[in-house]
């Protein structure tokens, strides 16, 4: 049987009941047929219970602490907005190697519309609970280029990933862990000179992700293994 794994946003506390709402009532009763005392297994951000199933009431009691929260390093993914099609995948499957935060950014040759936060919690929401991680990492709303890098905190490295392949390669930049790190993936179309002047006060890595062009989905999931593996 898989291994069943709901995320809560509430503290547990041990034998005190959560509540399931209709959508996990349904998945857990008439998907996954479980049945009244079943284990599984729920988590928030600083823990993971197992838990005992009370579906006749509609909840879940927490019985035992098994793992405490890990470091997720300090890395935001800020990406030039692809078509809507696309970018469950994206989330998903960065959400899967970890990071603490995902910002959305308008670009000059960028997708315009407003995307749908609240269905890129739940794919967040989903992607932790088949990775067995903890944390949820944050969404932010969509904001312009220039929004996002003005005030910008100046100990946070920039890591510009640049379509153009004029800078290091991504794997032997001199990172190491501890730092707070931002990855900026740009659009289709390219970086332009406009995005380009967003930066030009600001210090920054300018890499290449090797010789060929990635769609910015796949340049989303390169880099950010990338970094994770160099801290």
């Amino acid at each position: 049987m898989p291994k069943i794994r709901l995320f809560f946003k509430e503290n547990f506390f041990q034998n005190k009941p959560l509540i399931l709402d209709n959508e996990r009532f349904h998945y857990l009763k008439n998907v996954m047929r479980k049945n009244k005392n079943d284990k599984i297994l729920i988590f928030n951000e600083k823990e993971e219970w197992s838990g005992k199933l009370q579906l006749e009431v509609k909840k879940v009691i927490p019985e035992n602490l098994i793992k405490k929260s890990e470091v997720i390093p300090d890395i935001w993914l800020c990406f030039a907005l692809i078509k809507s099609k696309n970018i469950n995948y994206l989330i998903e499957k960065v959400t899967e190697i970890g990071l603490k935060k995902i910002i959305p950014i308008e670009t000059s040759y960028s997708e315009k519309y407003v995307p749908n936060y609240q269905r890129l919690e739940k794919v967040c929401i989903e992607a932790v609970e088949q990775s067995e991680s903890l944390y949820v990492p944050k969404i932010e709303k969509k904001k312009k280029i220039f929004e996002l890098l003005k005030n910008w905190d100046q100990e946070r490295v920039i890591i510009f990933c640049d379509e153009d392949r004029n800078g290091k390669n991504i794997l032997e930049l001199p990172i190491k862990g501890g730092k707070k790190i931002a990855i900026f993936i740009g659009p289709v179309g390219g970086w332009s000179p406009h995005d380009r002047k967003a930066l030009e006060n600001l210090n920054f890595f300018n890499v290449t992700l090797g010789n060929n062009v990635l769609k910015v989905d796949t340049a989303c999931i390169v880099s950010l293994s990338s970094i994770r593996n160099l801290l």
